[in-house]
């Protein structure tokens, strides 16, 4: 795996944010700012169809300068905002949907996103999401009493989820109408249930959105309840993707990167380590509780250092691989 973007890979090491620059004839990289300093920008991509249209993916955290650096991005390639004919987001997270509303408004162009997707959104994650940890399963979880509160004060400080109604939902293999290019829409779910990367086979290029990063290991099952784990559909997912390893990778974040089956690789082993110290925790025989098993495992902050939403990711993707190794 190596970045194909000096500008982007420098910035990224730096934890600024990088202009934008062009992928490809008519494809453009436009990192937008985003808040909290933990993650520094996510990426929209424009690409201009054959006919002088422009079509925007993942446009973003919403926020009146990244409207506004859109907008003159759109200036400096000879367009406005009104040329602007689709928008299609890879997934449900304000940093990938956020100025889709805004842009829809300004602009009249569709919003268009997997099914999956909007069937979360309708089914409220940010409920889910917020009430997934009430005292009840926290109990059942083996959490002490005296660490209970700390955990449900997390619903406070989520972001809030966009409450988004896709004119287009779109469907796994199905082709996206932007002329002169040829995209297939490839659902990959882990992530969230309808993440969505796109594959441009004329450009050969993958837009992953945040199912494969390439400085960070995206979490799983992140939107919102699912019938079916989110570990085994991740793992899935990576190996639909590693089929295309011959194509530029243009992330959700981070620096585009050829090498999708290696990174791949990575991100699968990284999982994998934790469900093989999960499976270890309970071959050791007893009954341990999601806390007990959490605790025996390896975090990169350490687990005493863990708190709040930090420490109920820590259990909900315990509870996740556990589950998963049960499962066989």
């Amino acid at each position: 795996m190596h970045a194909t973007s000096i500008t982007q890979f420098d910035a990224s090491e730096a934890g600024v944010v990088p202009g934008c620059e062009r992928v490809r004839d008519n494809v453009w990289a436009l990192p937008l700012s985003m808040p909290g300093g933990h993650i520094p920008y996510s990426i929209l991509y424009l690409m201009r169809d054959s006919r002088g249209g422009v079509h925007v993916v993942d446009p973003g955290w919403d926020s009146d300068d990244n409207w506004q650096t859109l907008v003159e991005t759109l200036q400096a390639i000879g367009a406005a905002v009104a040329d602007v004919q689709s928008i299609t987001v890879t997934h449900l997270h304000p940093d990938h949907i956020g100025m889709a509303e805004r842009l829809r408004g300004a602009s009249g162009a569709p919003v268009q996103l997997h099914a999956l997707e909007q069937r979360a959104i309708n089914g409220g994650v940010n409920r889910a999401w917020s009430t997934a940890a009430p005292e009840a399963v926290l109990s059942s979880w083996g959490v002490p009493d005296d660490r209970q509160p700390e955990i449900l004060r997390m619903a406070d400080r989520l972001p809030p989820q966009i409450p988004l109604t896709a004119d287009r939902l779109l469907v796994d293999d199905q082709k996206l109408d932007i002329p002169g290019f040829d995209i297939t829409v490839m659902r990959t779910p882990g992530h969230t249930p309808g993440h969505s990367c796109l594959r441009d086979d004329a450009n050969r290029l993958l837009y992953t959105g945040d199912h494969v990063l390439p400085t960070m290991h995206g979490g799983l099952g992140l939107g919102g309840p699912t019938e079916t784990n989110p570990i085994a559909d991740y793992l899935a997912s990576l190996e639909l993707v590693s089929r295309y390893d011959d194509y530029e990778v243009l992330p959700g974040h981070g620096y585009r990167f050829v090498g999708v089956r290696e990174r791949a690789g990575q991100s699968e082993e990284h999982h994998l380590n934790r469900s093989r110290e999960v499976a270890a925790v309970i071959a050791e025989g007893g009954e341990p509780t999601i806390w007990e098993i959490a605790s025996r495992l390896t975090w990169t902050a350490g687990w005493g250092q863990l708190n709040g939403f930090f420490l109920y990711s820590a259990l909900a993707q315990t509870a996740m691989h556990r589950e998963f190794v049960e499962a066989g």
